[in-house]
């Protein structure tokens, strides 16, 4: 009988980044091959919780599905054919286009999109740009807390505050607005409860009744995308009962008898009507957060999807919290602002190598205040509050993704030539489909390239297609590179626990390597880790350190030595008047509304063609955007799309539980699976975000990406984005379900 062997098995700390609450976990490894994780019960902040994203991570590393060699396409785009490469050919022959691409039309005509979170490299792409001379970048901040975060910053100078965590004991109400963390932010709504139980009051604000809802004092329904509305009404009662915080809104704000003349123009009623919420409940609503203090208002991305009104919603919200003294108070609303000494994302990224005049050409510049003319003043108030950090921000103006579309397919305003897409899908997140779609196939667009996982629609149309790492094979750093800007002294970082695919290669190691071929050879060290010490080397630290720590290092101790006794609990208004703006100069100079005020998208056509409102989205604990449909756990769940509608909504239409139906909207028409649920009102219907990763037999839809994604049907017009950043619509959208027949 042969001994049996023995094989070693090491544990390792690490963050998790199945999303961007970034939990701590243990994996151990054997041989090279994760073998277990479990939440880290010594981690200082998430004590041992896992979620079903953490337990499941190594479905991705090990997905029978996961791309494994570059791949580079045969034949015309979408047509399925593919030969494999090498790394070094596949990037030599990127680097000769890009060169051959930028030699005739500059810089500018290579985009580069990002998307999903999966690791501290994150958006490491945008370095390469800043350093190449392009403005065209894409990220997702106009519908990821973006909106929410430039209307604090706004009227604050700096933001978010939204993620504020209440303080059992203290905090006395909280209010949970457009958001569900116990799916999308578990740590955050462990402290809610906790400070529910403790006596503070929940409030919760949305359109279904959601699991936070149904625990909630009160649930406060609301329509989609008339939020702003909402926040007005509020403030409305608030003010005219006399139960605003006097001393801070006397000391601390500028513009409150401007705000107190425009709530009175507005007639209660009609808010409320606009809403679709009873004055009664609003007053009830009002009442609370005037009476018990300290607060907090957790908002999320519900409110960052709205379009038009988005920015104008935030702004009312960042407004709210001020009238009623919740800033800056312990229990209320924090501000953390970019690190005293740590590297903060805009050094970090060299935006300061984009020169002015190629800001100035970013794609959505010309139709978007904020992303063109607005943007220098915003950075130079914020660095003159915040140690002189410059571009902390700039992650809220990266270039307007469906622009992009429209400069590959239209050529305005300028022609965009080349584009690279890592970590992200497109053809299945982004609105208006039909137009990515144009854009991806257009003759005008003469490389494309993805970076990630899986294949996907969007990869399927692109020139070269090749395979990335796990955020369990790459180094960490710190909340990735996107939000080193506005959560203070924070220091995390873990080493990779396994080695990638011999053919897989990081965000950081991608950009590294086409680097060296176009000029930067210099300014890319070999090792992220290398990277990431000389980032965090103003503070006195190394990645090495950092990493041995358990948990990351918070306040003094992310600080260089000299800096560690200084205060950093007196609030900070950044604005250019030093004062909380309840009147807005910034958007008063861009010829915007400088008061909270509704706007409505053009596509608000709510007629007996489209009586109903759309809403898209909606997290589950199992799933973080495009990766979901490949977890088992959440397949199992979740096998089929689902929209969400009232009994009596599906009734009219003749549909029952379980049905398939078609959600149309102005745009476009998609099918999905009928839950009847009395969460909703009779007039919204909630969509999922879908496609099948799997295939579907079907040659001209293979990943039923037309048959069943929503946002074949929302909206990317300039006249339904929110004008100060460019926010496209999905929440909010007329529509009408018929029965699917097919």
């Amino acid at each position: 009988m042969s001994p049996v062997k023995q094989v070693n098995v090491t544990s390792h700390s690490v963050v998790c980044c199945g999303c961007a609450q970034q939990c701590g976990l243990v994996v151990d490894v054997a041989a090279n091959r994760v073998v277990d994780i479990r939440g880290d019960r010594n981690h200082p902040i998430s004590s041992g919780f896992i979620c079903p994203k953490g337990q499941d991570a190594t479905e991705l590393v090990y997905h029978r599905d996961r791309l494994l060699t570059p791949r580079k396409r045969v034949g015309p785009r979408g047509g399925g054919r593919w030969v494999e490469i090498d790394w070094d050919t596949a990037l030599d022959e990127i680097a000769s286009h890009i060169t051959q691409i930028t030699n005739v039309h500059g810089p500018r005509a290579l985009a580069y999109s990002y998307g999903t979170f999966r690791g501290g490299d994150w958006g490491i792409g945008e370095r390469f740009m800043n350093r190449f001379g392009s403005p065209n970048a894409c990220g997702q901040d106009k519908i990821c807390l973006g909106p929410l975060t430039l209307a604090e910053v706004l009227t604050y100078g700096m933001g978010p505050t939204v993620f504020s965590t209440p303080i059992a004991g203290t905090t006395r109400n909280i209010v949970v607005w457009g958001m569900r963390p116990a799916a999308s932010a578990p740590l955050l709504w462990r402290a809610i409860c906790k400070a529910h139980k403790a006596g503070a009051k929940l409030i919760v604000i949305d359109p279904e009744r959601t699991r936070e809802a149904a625990r909630a004092d009160l649930w406060l329904q609301v329509a989609p995308g008339r939020d702003a509305e909402l926040a007005l009404a509020l403030m409305k009662i608030l003010v005219a009962n006399d139960l605003i915080e006097h001393n801070f809104v006397r000391e601390h704000t500028l513009g409150f008898d401007d705000l107190r003349t425009h709530l009175a123009s507005f007639n209660l009623a009609d808010l409320a009507r606009a809403c679709e919420a009873p004055v009664e409940r609003i007053e009830q609503v009002a009442r609370l957060m005037g009476e018990l203090r300290p607060m907090v208002i957790n908002a999320g991305n519900g409110l960052c999807q709205s379009g038009a009104p988005s920015v104008q919603i935030g702004r009312a919200i960042a407004c709210l919290i001020a009238v009623t003294g919740n800033l800056g108070v312990v229990g209320g609303h924090a501000m953390g602002g970019p690190p005293r000494d740590l590297r903060a994302n805009g050094t970090m990224l060299d935006a300061d190598l984009l020169s002015e005049s190629a800001r100035a050409e970013r794609l959505g510049a010309e139709d978007y205040a904020y992303l063109g003319a607005g943007y220098a003043a915003v950075d130079e108030m914020v660095a003159q509050t915040w140690y002189g950090h410059r571009h902390t921000l700039s992650w809220l103006a990266t270039a307007h993704e469906p622009s992009l579309w429209r400069a590959i397919e239209e050529e305005r305003p300028y022609a965009v030539k080349a584009l690279i897409v890592q970590d992200h899908n497109p053809l299945g997140a982004n609105p208006n489909a039909a137009a990515v779609a144009r854009a991806l196939k257009s003759e005008h667009l003469e490389l494309s390239v993805v970076h990630d996982l899986f294949m996907t629609p969007t990869a399927e149309l692109a020139d070269y297609v090749l395979p990335a790492a796990h955020w369990l094979e790459k180094p960490y750093l710190s909340f990735g590179l996107g939000f080193m800007g506005a959560f203070g002294d924070y220091a995390g970082a873990n080493a990779a626990v396994v080695a990638p695919p011999a053919q897989a290669r990081s965000d950081y190691e991608f950009w590294r390597d086409l680097g060296k071929r176009l000029g930067q050879a210099q300014q890319w060290p070999d090792r992220a880790e290398d990277f990431y010490s000389q980032c965090l080397a103003p503070a006195g630290l190394d990645f090495k350190t950092v990493t041995a720590a358990r948990g990351p290092l918070y306040g003094a101790p992310a600080r260089h030595p000299a800096h560690a006794e200084e205060s950093t609990s007196t609030l900070k208004i950044g604005t250019p008047s030093g004062k909380v703006e309840l009147s807005s100069s910034l958007l008063a100079t861009w010829g915007l509304p400088a008061l909270p005020t509704p706007v409505r998208p053009a596509l608000d056509l709510h007629t007996s063609d489209y009586p109903l409102n759309l809403t898209t989205g909606g997290r589950s604990i199992e799933a973080f955007h495009e990766n979901a449909q490949h977890m088992s756990r959440f397949r199992r769940k979740h096998p089929h799309p689902i929209a969400t509608l009232h009994p009596a909504t599906a009734r009219r239409a003749g549909v029952r539980e379980g049905d398939w139906l078609t959600i149309e909207t102005p745009l476009g028409a998609i099918h999905q699976v009928a839950h009847l649920s009395g969460t909703l009102s009779e007039r919204v219907v909630r969509a999922d975000r879908w496609w099948y990763p799997e295939g579907t037999g079907e040659t001209t839809d293979p990943y039923g990406l037309w048959a069943t994604n929503i946002n074949v049907c929302t909206s990317d017009a300039v006249a339904d984005n929110d004008p100060v950043m460019g926010t496209w619509l999905m929440r909010g959208l007329p529509c009408r379900i018929v029965k699917y027949q097919g």
